[in-house]
């Protein structure tokens, strides 16, 4: 008989009811069965029931004796049901609960009399045990901490604020009871809340663990409340577990600070809040900015502090009914169609409750005229708004927008779907539109009020702590949970690194100041030149006078850069269809072809993509696509093309520049991925790996994931084809292998440590059973809230490409640190955050950090530093381009070649 159930105490005991001992028929019938019953198969759990279940794994697998067994006293046992507890069959203690709850069953066999049956002993010995686990001490794991010694000290502050603790106070964990018990929720709070005079009116309960800020008097409260539903009486029973850790405590305490966000009376928008009160217009393009912040509160290497960060929200000060009204004018035949293109998936906001909706559908067929029942009668939208916020609503034939939202149901397991419809007239749209992002005016205004120095940055700062000190109501919901809020920013030593050498071709070494070299780019030979000995040119024939300037441009204009072009074979195309395009590359491209330069009148994405699929599949031959627009200009049309003659030299296996980094035979690989959040199409990940010592040569992989899979299935043949690669190039496997991935947030790191890594180690043992190269793999996060400020006199500024920080703002049980990878001259620049999640190598962290910066000046499509390492970069471009318009995995003969530059 195989019993399965829960884990623990009660799962066993319930086994022990449905089981029956054939060999003690002959005994007291109301004696509980042998647990050790031969025929008795038992699921083992976890804790104090796996603890009393070990020993049916006996090794040598024989059933205890069902008999009475005297004790060493003399006196009986606890009867046969209790025999299976005794010393020879327990099993040696080992830790946690479970140990303990072994020597108090011990001790019970010694004291119990024989009439006690199996069960109250072990109740017994469990009162006991929660005695002892009352005020149960947690010990803190120590802290990882891993700083540099390179580089000059500079004075930063970042945009964090220190949260004390009143030592006195804290997060204290009980368990409430309920006898008789109670199953009703709702009931439960309401028994509870009866006695606020000794529990108090600041606490967190869930219905039977409870959180307190104090503690009680007795470790061990019993209350009676009164049941108003029959005036019965309810012992409810508060027992002590534990005072929480700090790093425990951190889910309530941003709770905290959204009930502060509410009583300061801002906005909530997804994660940030957002102060209606303060609304910055722009009239222009009838728009206005929300002025909001972002808050988390977190435990780092130097304490629990809050990370506040200033944010903003663009709104249009149009309604949904005003873009409604102007798609219906432009195109009355596709109407819905561009309604529906031009508000799925947007979000707005309805002003007179400041909620924000996304717009999952156009209910056309339904108007404000429609009903809906509530409170069992048919309501009309217009009586409702009219009757619930006074809004009387002046189209009375507009079509209604649905928004669905997954909400938790108290008492449900599963989230249900909630569904909201909105009336046009009285919803806002929010954020960015792609309309607006490609209008440059439009984002020049915007960005004279989004892009935020670090003086106003703190300012900002200052004012939050200034508002919430000022509310009572705020202050007293930090103080009721013994936390005080600093006024000042975090002031830390930070480590400035001294500029890097760029190397180009004939030896020529240039000192890169504050990450920018770009005035060296086109005037010094290239690293690795290839020569444009054999290319094509395509364009429409009203792009003639274009075509032919850039031939003579590139031509003329390439020899400082060490680059001889030869003249390329030219074809004309009457029109600019897309299967003109197709047909014609088709028929041209031929193994001979270095590459092809397509120059195309308008910027077309389904054209684009046209291309890419023909030439990165198909018929695989790198492709230089130009905007004929950009060429336009001929004062500015030299250096554009100086540019696309760099880009074309690396998409056909040359190099710009490189960078000196002394490590010998390492691979270093880069690891990104791609989803398209509208179409919802198949995710795509890339993955780069280092082919040469100057790590100037690279090899892409790219792998069709499923929708919205984060991690990389097809990781460790991507690793094999690249370790391939390197072997045929080298004569050699590399020794060590670093592993830059991008694109992975806290909550998967442990899937990442857990998955990637183990899928990284697999694949060197495929590539050869004896083949172990040391790992280190580095987690790079770029969309963080963490800002850092250089103090410079009585302001601030941004600091300088190579600044470091690996302290107190640092994540307590984690190796990580903080990069400054480039030059801002607006705006606040962001850090880029890494995150070493293994490590065979054993690097020092001065090595890892100097390492990882230098890798910031290898993306050839930038001449300075970028915000992640160039490997990174490289997998975000292929990611992107297989991901948007070539659809599947690029053909192996371009492995070798930055073709999606």
């Amino acid at each position: 008989m195989s019993i399965r159930g829960g884990s623990g105490r009660g799962a066993f005991l319930r086994s022990l009811q449905g089981s029956t001992d054939e060999s003690s028929k002959d005994t007291d019938s109301h004696t509980k069965p042998s647990v050790l019953d031969s025929g008795l198969g038992l699921s083992k759990g976890a804790g104090r029931g796996r603890f009393l279940l070990e020993k049916t794994d006996d090794s040598d697998n024989t059933p205890a004796s069902v008999t009475n067994t005297p004790s060493h006293d003399g006196s009986s046992s606890l009867s046969h049901a209790t025999s299976g507890i005794e010393a020879s069959f327990l099993p040696k203690p080992t830790s946690g609960r479970g140990k303990i709850l072994h020597l108090l069953l011990e001790e019970k066999q010694k004291t119990l009399s024989s009439n006690v049956c199996f069960e109250e002993a072990v109740e017994s010995a469990t009162e006991e045990l929660e005695e002892i686990n009352i005020g149960a001490v947690e010990t803190e794991q120590d802290p990882v901490i891993r700083r540099g010694t390179k580089g000059r000290p500079v004075n930063i502050a970042a945009n964090y604020i220190r949260l004390n603790t009143d030592p006195d106070k804290g997060v204290f964990e009980y368990e409430v009871r309920f006898a008789p018990a109670i199953h009703s929720l709702q009931l439960r709070y309401k028994l509870l809340n009866q006695h606020r005079d000794t529990i108090g009116n600041t606490r967190t309960f869930d219905g039977s663990v409870l959180y307190l800020p104090f503690l009680l008097p007795d470790s061990r409260t019993m209350l009676i409340s009164n049941n108003d539903n029959d005036n019965s009486k309810v012992t409810v029973t508060i027992i002590f577990k534990k005072k929480k850790l700090l790093k425990d405590c951190i889910h309530l305490y941003n709770v905290l600070f959204e009930r502060i966000m509410k009583i300061l009376k801002l906005v909530r928008f997804g994660r940030k809040n957002f102060d209606p009160t303060a609304p910055k217009p722009i009239p222009q393009h009838k728009l206005e900015i929300w002025p909001g912040y972002v808050t988390a509160v977190d435990e780092y290497e130097d304490g629990v502090m809050l990370c506040l960060d200033v944010s903003h929200r663009l709104l249009c000060t149009e309604t949904v009914l005003d873009i409604l009204t102007h798609a219906y004018v432009s195109d009355k035949n596709n109407f819905q169609q561009k309604a529906m293109e031009a508000l799925l998936g947007q979000v707005v906001l309805t002003r007179y409750n400041n909620k924000t909706y996304r717009i999952d559908d156009i209910l056309f067929n339904e108007s404000p005229q429609s009903t809906f029942t509530m409170s069992g009668k048919d309501v009309s939208y217009m009586e409702y708004y009219k009757n619930h916020y006074n809004i009387d609503l002046a189209d009375t034939k507009q079509p209604l927008l649905l928004s669905r939202e997954e909400r938790r149901v108290s008492g449900k397991p599963d989230k249900e779907t909630i569904t909201f419809c909105l009336i046009p007239e009285i919803c806002y749209l929010t954020g960015i539109t792609d309309a607006l992002r490609s209008d440059l005016k439009v984002m020049r205004d915007i960005a004279t009020i989004t892009r935020v120095t670090p003086n106003q940055r703190v300012d900002a700062m200052n004012t939050f702590c200034k508002n919430l000190n000022a509310s009572k109501e705020a202050t007293d919901v930090l103080k009721n949970w013994g936390l005080t809020l600093e006024t000042n920013p975090l002031k830390l030593s930070g480590r400035q690194l001294e500029d890097e050498e760029i190397l180009f071709g004939r030896g020529k070494t240039i000192i890169a100041e504050r990450g920018d070299f770009n005035k060296y780019c086109c005037n010094n030979q290239l690293f690795k030149v290839i020569n444009l000995t054999n290319w094509m040119v395509i364009h429409t024939k009203r792009d003639m006078k274009c075509a032919q300037n850039f031939i003579e441009t590139i031509m003329t204009n390439s020899a400082p850069m060490g680059l001889k072009v030869n003249t390329p074979k030219v074809e004309v195309l009457n029109d600019d269809k897309n299967e003109q395009y197709v047909q014609l590359l088709r028929r041209v491209v031929n193994p001979s072809l270095q590459i092809i330069v397509i120059i195309c009148p308008s910027s077309r994405d389904d054209r684009y993509a046209a291309i890419k699929k023909v030439c990165c599949g198909e018929l695989p031959i790198p492709t230089q696509v130009i905007n004929s627009r950009t060429l336009a200009n001929e004062a500015k049309s030299r250096s554009i093309i100086a540019k696309i003659a760099l880009q074309m030299n690396c998409k056909i296996g040359g190099s710009l520049w490189s960078i000196k980094i002394p490590l010998k035979n390492v691979m270093i690989c880069g690891i990104d991925t791609y989803h398209d959040t509208k179409k919802k199409d198949n995710s795509v990940g890339a993955f780069i790996a280092s082919l040469n010592g100057t790590y100037t040569e690279w090899y892409s992989r790219a792998v069709i994931q499923s929708q919205k899979e984060e991690l990389i299935n097809g990781l460790a043949q991507a690793l094999i084809s690249a370790l391939h690669a390197y072997k045929q190039r080298n004569e050699a496997l590399p020794d060590k292998i670093i592993i830059y991935r991008d694109g992975v947030g806290d909550g998967q790191l442990k899937m990442v440590s857990e998955y990637e890594l183990p899928q990284l180690v697999k694949a060197c043992t495929l590539q050869n059973p004896d083949y172990k190269p040391q790992f280190t793999f580095i987690v790079v996060q770029k969309r963080i809230n963490t800002r850092l400020f250089l103090a410079k006199g009585n302001g601030y500024d941004n600091p300088a490409p190579g600044c470091i920080i690996d302290h107190s703002i640092t994540r307590r049980f984690l190796y990580d640190f903080f990069l400054v990878p480039q030059n801002v001259r607006q705006g606040t620049v962001t850090p880029t955050h890494f995150i070493v999640l293994h490590d065979d190598n054993n690097y020092s962290p001065d090595v890892l950090q100097r390492l990882t910066y230098k890798m910031c000046f290898l993306y050839y499509n930038w001449p300075g530093t970028v915000r992640v390492p160039a490997c990174c970069q490289y997998a975000h471009k292929l990611a992107f381009l297989v991901g948007q318009s070539v659809k599947k995995p690029p053909a192996e003969m371009l492995a070798d070649k930055l073709y999606y530059l």
